[in-house]
Protein backbone atom coordinates (compact mmCIF):
# COMPACT_ATOMS: atom_id res chain seq x y z
CA UNK A 1 0.00 0.00 0.00
CA UNK A 2 1.51 3.94 -0.67
CA UNK A 3 2.79 5.16 2.34
CA UNK A 4 0.32 8.47 1.80
CA UNK A 5 -3.16 6.15 1.37
CA UNK A 6 -1.85 3.99 4.52
CA UNK A 7 -1.12 7.10 6.58
CA UNK A 8 -4.31 8.59 5.55
CA UNK A 9 -6.24 5.53 5.98
CA UNK A 10 -4.66 5.27 9.50
CA UNK A 11 -5.93 9.29 10.15
CA UNK A 12 -9.07 7.83 9.22
CA UNK A 13 -9.38 5.24 11.59
CA UNK A 14 -8.36 7.18 14.23
CA UNK A 15 -10.88 9.67 13.36
CA UNK A 16 -13.97 7.18 13.47
CA UNK A 17 -12.88 5.53 16.57
CA UNK A 18 -12.46 9.05 18.61
CA UNK A 19 -15.66 10.72 16.51
CA UNK A 20 -18.28 7.86 17.77
CA UNK A 21 -16.64 6.86 21.27
CA UNK A 22 -15.50 3.28 20.34
CA UNK A 23 -12.15 3.95 22.55
CA UNK A 24 -14.26 5.56 25.23
CA UNK A 25 -16.76 2.48 25.23
CA UNK A 26 -14.16 -0.33 25.53
CA UNK A 27 -12.38 1.67 27.93
CA UNK A 28 -14.96 0.74 30.07
CA UNK A 29 -14.16 -2.53 30.58
CA UNK A 30 -10.91 -1.82 31.70
CA UNK A 31 -9.42 -1.65 35.17
CA UNK A 32 -10.02 2.01 36.42
CA UNK A 33 -6.66 3.98 35.93
CA UNK A 34 -5.34 7.53 35.61
CA UNK A 35 -3.45 9.00 32.84
CA UNK A 36 -0.62 11.94 33.52
CA UNK A 37 -0.27 14.01 30.97
CA UNK A 38 3.77 15.72 30.64
CA UNK A 39 4.03 19.18 29.28
CA UNK A 40 7.70 21.68 29.59
CA UNK A 41 7.20 25.24 27.76
CA UNK A 42 3.84 26.58 26.47
CA UNK A 43 4.82 29.64 23.93
CA UNK A 44 2.95 31.81 21.32
CA UNK A 45 5.69 30.36 18.44
CA UNK A 46 7.51 27.30 19.58
CA UNK A 47 9.67 28.39 16.40
CA UNK A 48 11.13 31.09 18.57
CA UNK A 49 12.54 28.60 21.32
CA UNK A 50 13.26 25.52 19.01
CA UNK A 51 17.20 26.37 19.27
CA UNK A 52 17.05 26.96 23.10
CA UNK A 53 14.26 25.50 25.07
CA UNK A 54 13.71 22.90 22.09
CA UNK A 55 10.43 21.15 23.79
CA UNK A 56 7.73 23.82 23.37
CA UNK A 57 4.41 23.80 22.40
CA UNK A 58 2.31 26.46 21.02
CA UNK A 59 -0.22 28.29 23.50
CA UNK A 60 -3.17 27.67 20.56
CA UNK A 61 -2.40 23.56 21.16
CA UNK A 62 -2.49 23.78 25.10
CA UNK A 63 -5.31 25.40 24.63
CA UNK A 64 -7.33 23.10 22.42
CA UNK A 65 -5.86 20.10 24.74
CA UNK A 66 -7.27 21.95 28.16
CA UNK A 67 -11.09 22.39 26.05
CA UNK A 68 -10.88 19.16 25.05
CA UNK A 69 -9.73 18.15 28.49
CA UNK A 70 -12.48 19.40 30.35
CA UNK A 71 -15.29 18.19 27.50
CA UNK A 72 -14.21 14.84 27.63
CA UNK A 73 -11.72 13.77 30.50
CA UNK A 74 -11.44 14.50 34.32
CA UNK A 75 -8.67 17.01 35.46
CA UNK A 76 -7.11 15.68 38.93
CA UNK A 77 -3.92 16.45 40.54
CA UNK A 78 -1.05 14.32 41.35
CA UNK A 79 -2.06 13.95 45.14
CA UNK A 80 -5.48 12.26 43.67
CA UNK A 81 -3.62 10.33 41.25
CA UNK A 82 -1.10 9.09 44.18
CA UNK A 83 -3.74 8.15 46.84
CA UNK A 84 -5.01 6.23 44.11
CA UNK A 85 -2.09 4.05 43.69
CA UNK A 86 -1.33 3.53 47.00
CA UNK A 87 -5.01 2.12 46.80
CA UNK A 88 -6.25 5.24 49.93
CA UNK A 89 -8.69 6.97 47.57
CA UNK A 90 -10.67 6.27 44.36
CA UNK A 91 -10.63 8.65 40.86
CA UNK A 92 -13.41 9.74 38.66
CA UNK A 93 -13.67 7.34 35.00
CA UNK A 94 -10.77 9.03 33.03
CA UNK A 95 -8.73 11.20 35.42
CA UNK A 96 -5.96 12.52 33.67
CA UNK A 97 -3.28 15.00 35.89
CA UNK A 98 -1.68 17.66 34.03
CA UNK A 99 1.90 18.28 34.73
CA UNK A 100 4.74 20.40 33.37
CA UNK A 101 8.80 19.87 33.65
CA UNK A 102 11.66 22.13 34.63
CA UNK A 103 9.94 25.69 35.57
CA UNK A 104 10.33 27.90 32.44
CA UNK A 105 8.75 31.57 32.46
CA UNK A 106 6.30 30.49 29.78
CA UNK A 107 4.14 28.28 32.64
CA UNK A 108 3.57 31.30 34.42
CA UNK A 109 2.63 33.94 31.55
CA UNK A 110 1.19 32.04 29.56
CA UNK A 111 0.13 28.13 30.62
CA UNK A 112 -1.37 29.83 34.11
CA UNK A 113 -3.97 32.07 32.06
CA UNK A 114 -5.18 28.68 29.94
CA UNK A 115 -5.20 26.74 33.11
CA UNK A 116 -7.54 29.01 34.80
CA UNK A 117 -9.88 29.43 32.31
CA UNK A 118 -10.78 26.18 32.16
CA UNK A 119 -10.19 25.34 36.23
CA UNK A 120 -7.85 23.15 35.60
CA UNK A 121 -5.23 22.11 38.72
CA UNK A 122 -1.35 21.18 37.40
CA UNK A 123 1.57 20.19 38.59
CA UNK A 124 5.01 22.24 38.68
CA UNK A 125 7.87 20.57 38.81
CA UNK A 126 10.61 22.80 39.59
CA UNK A 127 14.37 22.56 38.41
CA UNK A 128 15.69 24.09 41.87
CA UNK A 129 18.85 24.96 40.90
CA UNK A 130 17.84 26.97 37.66
CA UNK A 131 15.21 28.86 39.05
CA UNK A 132 16.85 29.93 42.06
CA UNK A 133 20.14 30.78 39.60
CA UNK A 134 18.11 32.49 36.44
CA UNK A 135 20.27 30.06 34.49
CA UNK A 136 18.50 27.93 31.98
CA UNK A 137 18.55 24.10 31.73
CA UNK A 138 22.01 22.87 30.64
CA UNK A 139 20.39 21.29 27.64
CA UNK A 140 19.00 23.88 26.84
CA UNK A 141 22.88 25.85 26.69
CA UNK A 142 24.03 22.90 24.58
CA UNK A 143 21.42 22.48 22.60
CA UNK A 144 21.55 26.47 21.66
CA UNK A 145 25.49 26.09 21.27
CA UNK A 146 25.15 23.23 18.60
CA UNK A 147 22.05 25.14 16.64
CA UNK A 148 23.95 28.40 16.09
CA UNK A 149 27.78 27.61 16.23
CA UNK A 150 29.82 28.51 13.09
CA UNK A 151 32.07 26.22 14.06
CA UNK A 152 32.64 23.21 11.40
CA UNK A 153 33.76 20.29 13.68
CA UNK A 154 33.70 19.47 17.18
CA UNK A 155 35.17 17.12 19.05
CA UNK A 156 34.59 15.05 21.82
CA UNK A 157 36.50 16.32 24.83
CA UNK A 158 36.27 12.62 26.74
CA UNK A 159 37.04 10.62 24.01
CA UNK A 160 38.48 12.61 21.31
CA UNK A 161 36.11 11.38 18.09
CA UNK A 162 35.38 14.36 16.16
CA UNK A 163 32.47 15.21 14.19
CA UNK A 164 31.70 17.50 10.86
CA UNK A 165 28.82 20.15 12.08
CA UNK A 166 28.10 21.08 8.36
CA UNK A 167 26.53 17.84 7.77
CA UNK A 168 23.10 18.06 9.29
CA UNK A 169 22.87 14.33 10.48
CA UNK A 170 26.74 14.39 12.22
CA UNK A 171 25.74 17.67 14.05
CA UNK A 172 22.74 15.47 15.47
CA UNK A 173 24.68 12.89 16.69
CA UNK A 174 27.43 15.23 17.99
CA UNK A 175 24.48 16.91 20.22
CA UNK A 176 22.67 13.83 21.34
CA UNK A 177 26.36 12.25 22.42
CA UNK A 178 26.75 16.04 24.33
CA UNK A 179 23.93 14.93 25.95
CA UNK A 180 24.45 11.55 26.83
CA UNK A 181 27.85 12.87 28.62
CA UNK A 182 25.86 15.92 30.11
CA UNK A 183 23.05 13.39 31.91
CA UNK A 184 25.73 11.45 33.51
CA UNK A 185 26.73 14.76 35.05
CA UNK A 186 25.71 17.22 38.42
CA UNK A 187 26.43 20.19 40.00
CA UNK A 188 29.80 21.59 39.59
CA UNK A 189 30.90 18.84 37.11
CA UNK A 190 27.84 19.18 34.74
CA UNK A 191 28.32 22.96 34.99
CA UNK A 192 32.11 23.00 33.87
CA UNK A 193 31.54 20.53 30.81
CA UNK A 194 28.64 22.93 29.87
CA UNK A 195 30.94 25.41 29.69
CA UNK A 196 33.99 23.76 28.00
CA UNK A 197 30.88 23.44 25.10
CA UNK A 198 29.97 26.41 24.98
CA UNK A 199 33.69 27.89 24.59
CA UNK A 200 34.28 25.38 21.90
CA UNK A 201 31.39 26.38 19.94
CA UNK A 202 31.91 29.86 20.64
CA UNK A 203 27.84 30.12 21.51
CA UNK A 204 26.32 30.83 24.82
CA UNK A 205 22.52 30.86 25.43
CA UNK A 206 21.34 34.13 26.18
CA UNK A 207 19.09 33.71 29.37
CA UNK A 208 15.68 35.35 28.02
CA UNK A 209 16.03 33.09 25.38
CA UNK A 210 14.93 30.16 27.73
CA UNK A 211 13.62 32.24 30.97
CA UNK A 212 12.84 30.61 34.35
CA UNK A 213 10.12 30.99 36.76
CA UNK A 214 10.79 33.44 39.72
CA UNK A 215 10.48 32.30 42.51
CA UNK A 216 7.82 34.98 43.77
CA UNK A 217 6.10 33.40 40.58
CA UNK A 218 6.71 29.82 41.68
CA UNK A 219 4.68 31.08 45.00
CA UNK A 220 2.23 32.85 42.66
CA UNK A 221 0.98 29.40 41.27
CA UNK A 222 1.38 27.90 44.97
CA UNK A 223 -1.35 30.56 45.78
CA UNK A 224 -3.68 29.87 42.55
CA UNK A 225 -4.06 26.26 43.78
CA UNK A 226 -1.53 24.44 41.75
CA UNK A 227 1.41 21.96 43.50
CA UNK A 228 4.64 22.43 43.19
CA UNK A 229 7.13 19.84 43.24
CA UNK A 230 10.78 19.22 42.74
CA UNK A 231 12.85 18.29 39.65
CA UNK A 232 16.08 18.02 41.71
CA UNK A 233 18.99 20.26 41.24
CA UNK A 234 20.86 20.35 38.12
CA UNK A 235 18.90 17.55 35.73
CA UNK A 236 21.36 14.80 35.78
CA UNK A 237 20.14 11.31 35.10
CA UNK A 238 19.40 9.96 38.24
CA UNK A 239 20.67 6.39 36.86
CA UNK A 240 23.50 7.17 35.76
CA UNK A 241 25.24 9.59 38.55
CA UNK A 242 26.69 8.42 41.81
CA UNK A 243 24.84 7.59 45.05
CA UNK A 244 26.04 10.65 46.45
CA UNK A 245 25.04 13.05 43.87
CA UNK A 246 21.60 11.44 43.62
CA UNK A 247 21.23 11.90 47.61
CA UNK A 248 22.31 15.72 46.68
CA UNK A 249 20.17 16.41 44.12
CA UNK A 250 17.01 14.75 45.61
CA UNK A 251 17.23 15.87 49.37
CA UNK A 252 18.73 19.79 48.26
CA UNK A 253 16.02 20.36 45.98
CA UNK A 254 13.59 19.10 48.42
CA UNK A 255 15.27 21.02 50.77
CA UNK A 256 15.12 24.70 49.09
CA UNK A 257 11.81 24.60 47.51
CA UNK A 258 10.72 24.10 50.98
CA UNK A 259 12.34 26.55 52.08
CA UNK A 260 11.39 28.84 49.46
CA UNK A 261 7.34 27.72 49.78
CA UNK A 262 7.27 27.72 53.55
CA UNK A 263 5.70 24.10 53.72
CA UNK A 264 6.17 20.58 53.10
CA UNK A 265 6.99 19.18 48.97
CA UNK A 266 5.94 15.86 48.83
CA UNK A 267 5.56 15.36 45.23
CA UNK A 268 9.37 15.03 42.75
CA UNK A 269 9.59 14.25 39.07
CA UNK A 270 12.63 12.64 37.65
CA UNK A 271 14.99 14.37 34.79
CA UNK A 272 14.84 12.31 31.63
CA UNK A 273 17.42 14.42 29.78
CA UNK A 274 19.42 11.66 27.94
CA UNK A 275 20.30 8.06 28.60
CA UNK A 276 18.44 5.10 29.68
CA UNK A 277 16.86 3.99 32.35
CA UNK A 278 16.21 7.49 34.16
CA UNK A 279 15.36 5.59 37.84
CA UNK A 280 16.55 2.50 39.58
CA UNK A 281 15.57 0.68 43.03
CA UNK A 282 18.25 2.91 44.26
CA UNK A 283 16.98 6.15 43.47
CA UNK A 284 13.67 5.48 44.45
CA UNK A 285 14.74 4.13 48.07
CA UNK A 286 16.32 8.05 47.93
CA UNK A 287 13.34 9.67 46.45
CA UNK A 288 11.33 8.11 49.53
CA UNK A 289 13.69 8.44 52.31
CA UNK A 290 14.27 12.24 51.44
CA UNK A 291 9.92 12.30 52.29
CA UNK A 292 8.75 12.42 48.96
CA UNK A 293 5.33 10.73 48.68
CA UNK A 294 5.37 10.52 44.67
CA UNK A 295 7.46 10.58 41.74
CA UNK A 296 6.68 10.51 38.00
CA UNK A 297 8.44 9.33 35.41
CA UNK A 298 8.56 9.82 31.71
CA UNK A 299 7.88 6.25 30.93
CA UNK A 300 4.27 6.01 29.08
CA UNK A 301 1.63 4.22 30.87
CA UNK A 302 -1.52 4.11 32.99
CA UNK A 303 -1.43 5.06 36.44
CA UNK A 304 -3.62 1.57 38.44
CA UNK A 305 -4.35 0.92 42.16
CA UNK A 306 -1.71 -0.91 43.45
CA UNK A 307 1.25 0.92 41.28
CA UNK A 308 4.46 2.35 43.20
CA UNK A 309 3.57 6.06 43.96
CA UNK A 310 7.35 6.62 43.67
CA UNK A 311 7.52 5.19 40.01
CA UNK A 312 3.92 7.00 38.15
CA UNK A 313 3.70 6.35 34.96
CA UNK A 314 3.31 9.95 32.14
CA UNK A 315 2.65 10.47 28.76
CA UNK A 316 4.07 12.84 26.80
CA UNK A 317 1.69 15.24 25.44
CA UNK A 318 1.47 15.04 21.64
CA UNK A 319 1.21 18.65 19.36
CA UNK A 320 -1.84 17.81 17.53
CA UNK A 321 -5.56 17.49 18.53
CA UNK A 322 -6.21 14.83 17.70
CA UNK A 323 -2.87 12.94 18.21
CA UNK A 324 -3.24 14.10 22.05
CA UNK A 325 -6.75 12.58 22.28
CA UNK A 326 -5.50 8.93 20.56
CA UNK A 327 -2.96 8.65 22.84
CA UNK A 328 -4.81 9.50 25.81
CA UNK A 329 -7.31 6.99 24.75
CA UNK A 330 -4.98 4.13 23.73
CA UNK A 331 -3.26 4.65 27.07
CA UNK A 332 -6.13 4.58 29.39
CA UNK A 333 -6.62 0.98 26.99
CA UNK A 334 -3.23 -0.03 28.20
CA UNK A 335 -1.84 -0.08 24.43
CA UNK A 336 1.10 2.05 22.99
CA UNK A 337 0.25 5.08 21.76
Amino acid sequence: MNLKIKSATKSAAKSLSLSTGLLRAAARFKQPGAVILMYHSIVKDPRETADGIGVSQSSRAFELHMRALVKRFQPVTIEQVARFATSESSLPARAVAVTFDDGFQDNYDVALPILARYGIPATFYILVGAVDSGVPPWYCRIRWAFSRTLKKEWTDPERGKSFSLSNSASKQDALNLAWDMGAAKSGSGQEAFVRSIEADLEKSLPFAEAAMMSWDQVRALRRAGHIAGAHTMTHPNLAHVTAQEVEREVSESKAKLEAELQEPVEHFSYPHPALNPQWSAATTETVQSAGFRSAALTTGGCVQSGDSPLALKRIYAANDLRQWEWNLEMTFLGRPA
